[in-house]
């Protein structure tokens, strides 16, 4: 069972991780953009952001792949990664701050709790997958449920990258 859980916690951490590291490098100026309008860093310290946020994102997506402790690792450095985007929306909320997320390119929907929430869903996937990367043997797979852990880290994956959209329909529908 733990063989499962590890392969659906680290295809949800390399889509994800990999699709906001490939949005944020199509999209650089609008990244670069978003990063000044927050102002949560020093000026001069966000080219350095725009180039190093997406690498960490992709380096990160990779290594969840790795066998044994450098996956365990991946994990733990995936779940920092995470949390310092958190504290980002949290300060962002905290200030009243009208302004998008550009987590997954650039977007018109302004950070919300939403964002927060799919932060900590992210969070409970990292926390299983450093969980399960830990086990001493997580046993095999077999075809059918290595196929189920997959569509379900898939549909995972969908709704997480996809929560801008999501916030827009249902707050629209209001």
């Amino acid at each position: 069972m733990t063989a499962y859980l590890l392969l659906g916690c680290r295809a949800v951490i390399a889509v994800v991780f990999a699709t906001s590291a490939l949005a944020k490098l199509r999209a650089r100026r609008d990244f670069a953009s978003a990063l000044r309008v927050m102002a949560v860093l020093p000026p001069r310290l966000t080219g350095l952001a725009v180039v190093g946020v997406p690498a960490a994102e992709a380096a990160l997506a990779l290594l969840a792949w790795a066998p044994g402790p450098i996956a365990t690792w991946a994990f733990f450095a995936s779940g920092g990664l995470i949390a310092l985007f958190t504290a980002v929306l949290v300060r962002l909320l905290r200030r009243g701050a009208d302004v998008s997320c550009s987590c997954f390119g650039a977007s018109g929907v302004p950070v919300s709790k939403a964002h927060v929430g799919r932060n900590l869903v992210l969070m409970a996937v990292v926390g299983a997958g450093l969980a399960a990367s830990a086990a001493p043997d997580p046993g095999g797979l077999g075809a059918a449920g290595a196929a189920v852990a997959l569509l379900a880290a898939a549909f995972a994956s969908a709704l997480i990258i996809a929560t801008d959209t999501l916030v827009e329909l249902f707050t629209a529908a209001r």
